[in-house]
């Protein structure tokens, strides 16, 4: 007589045989569900593991590479030392002979002039050449005329970049060198340009390279002390608020009081020169006439 439903014995014989291992599968007995959700098990058959269990390695966790940070600096004192000379995660890039000795940390070094050997300049540009001689971190000059292990400061890609119209400080050249760099934040300390020469001639170089470095998404900012960032006023608009209009009538003022007493000054001066002329009148009637009766 055929067998018509399989029993236990008779599966575990066919599976055996046909996994040719001697280790006989892992039965679950079917069972009502024993937890929330879970589905009913109809009698399942788990085949034992055939390969030893092997840890896949797992890749290694990515680090992001730390957003570049540069911090500019200059020799206005009322600012200098205000940067973070402290804090790794800027980058100190610094220039002029009046930081010289004066600076606790910097990273990089800029010297654009070309004239330290001018006689004019010499008091002051051999000493600065010799210790830049010693510094131990890059040095960017116009070429090697000084320091034969000076890096050659890239001005043609800087020209090529920007035009030729800005570049009107050596603070506008580092901060176009800093854009190009990748640097997603620029600070600035102990740079004012207030100085009338310097307001004139180069602040508009600044706000031009503020504006690149803004529109690139670069944050760019000083610390209170500093006036740098102050813009220009807008033509034809700002005189006309209260403190433009303020500004303007207190220099009227000014000038006025001050025309009156250059004036007076004249008048005074003139009374003067007169009084004296009087004296030496008197003085040639004493020395020649007194004896007289």
């Amino acid at each position: 007589m055929g067998i018509i439903t399989p029993t236990f014995a008779d599966n575990q014989k066919s599976n055996g045989a046909r996994r040719g291992r001697g280790r006989p599968p892992k039965v679950v007995a079917a069972h009502e569900p024993l937890a929330t959700g879970e589905q009913p098990v109809i009698g399942t058959i788990i085949p034992p593991f055939s390969q030893p269990f092997v840890a896949i390695p797992q890749p290694a966790p990515v680090v992001e590479p730390q957003p570049l940070k540069i911090a500019l600096i200059g020799t206005a004192p009322s600012s200098r030392m205000l940067a973070p000379f402290n804090d790794p995660t800027w980058k100190i890039w610094a220039c002029s002979p009046g930081n010289m000795n004066v600076l606790p940390r910097v990273d990089v070094w800029f010297e654009l002039h070309g004239n330290l050997h001018w006689p004019e300049c010499r008091s002051y540009g051999e000493p600065y050449i010799q210790w830049l001689k010693q510094l131990n971190i890059p040095v960017y000059m116009q070429d090697q005329q000084y320091i034969s292990h000076a890096k050659t400061f890239p001005k043609e890609e800087m020209v090529k970049e920007f035009g030729k119209d800005f570049f009107t400080s050596s603070f506008a050249w580092m901060m176009a060198f800093a854009i190009t760099q990748g640097a997603k934040e620029i600070a600035l300390y102990g740079i004012d340009m207030a100085s009338r020469d310097e307001y004139i001639l180069q602040r508009p170089g600044f706000y031009y390279f503020r504006q690149m470095a803004m529109q690139r998404g670069i944050k760019v900012f000083a610390p209170n002390e500093s006036d740098i960032m102050q813009p220009p006023g807008l033509y034809g608009y700002s005189e006309v608020t209260p403190m433009g209009r303020k500004i303007l009538a207190r220099e009227q003022e000014i000038k006025e009081r001050l025309g009156g007493m250059e004036n007076e000054m004249t008048r005074l001066q003139q009374n003067i020169t007169y009084l004296k002329g009087a004296l030496e009148d008197i003085d040639y009637f004493k020395s020649i006439w007194l004896g007289q009766g």
